[in-house]
């Protein structure tokens, strides 16, 4: 019973805060681009908690087909594959994310299932896109998203106010649409 109710409190703590990500806004993509070249991409998206790589399409991230979807339709190449090292030969990008730093009032907030408040306001992971050719890192991407939020227990029965705030799928979708343009703007999409 008590295991039950730990999962209950765990699972009512994230219904707790209300936080807007940001970038906010995904940029306008160019139309999508008819290609007849036979050149293929290749594309690592390995998020930090994934113990081991998979190329099967049913068990990507969202973000892996986020983002081969954003490359098969904005970039010269015919064929994107996802693959977990670069091939020798052609075009790779690597895409991760680092975390930012997460202050001692909102650890404390974790820690106790939300009784202690957090307020943050800062960055929380940089996207990083590096661009390698014939396994040469020719050039580095980062974008930042921010979070501004407060946690705590006492905002339960305003966890509806997050249906209108900017999430977290929303602000990875703005810096992938941002750094297609840069790519494409610096000759590599």
């Amino acid at each position: 019973m008590s295991y039950i109710l730990l999962g209950v409190l765990v699972f009512l703590s994230s219904a707790c805060a209300i936080l807007n990500y940001s970038p906010c806004e995904t940029v306008s993509m160019p139309p999508v681009e008819i290609h007849d070249k036979a050149e293929s991409l290749s594309f690592s998206y390995i998020p930090d908690d994934s113990k081991e790589f998979s190329n099967d399409n049913r068990t990507l991230p969202w973000e892996s087909h986020l983002v081969k979807d954003l490359f098969e339709q904005h970039s010269r190449f015919s064929k994107v594959i996802v693959t977990s090292t670069p091939p020798e030969n052609g075009m790779h990008i690597n895409v991760y994310q680092t975390d930012g730093p997460v202050s001692p009032w909102c650890r404390a907030s974790i820690w106790t299932i939300g009784i202690v408040p957090c307020y943050a306001d800062g960055v929380v992971y940089t996207m990083h896109f590096d661009v390698l050719i014939h396994n040469t890192l020719k050039e580095s991407y980062q974008y930042e998203i921010s979070r501004k939020g407060v946690q705590w227990l006492g905002l339960l029965p305003f966890f509806w106010v997050n249906l209108f705030t900017t999430q977290y799928k929303d602000a990875f979708s703005a810096n992938a649409y941002q750094f297609v343009i840069d790519a494409k703007r610096d000759g590599y999409l």
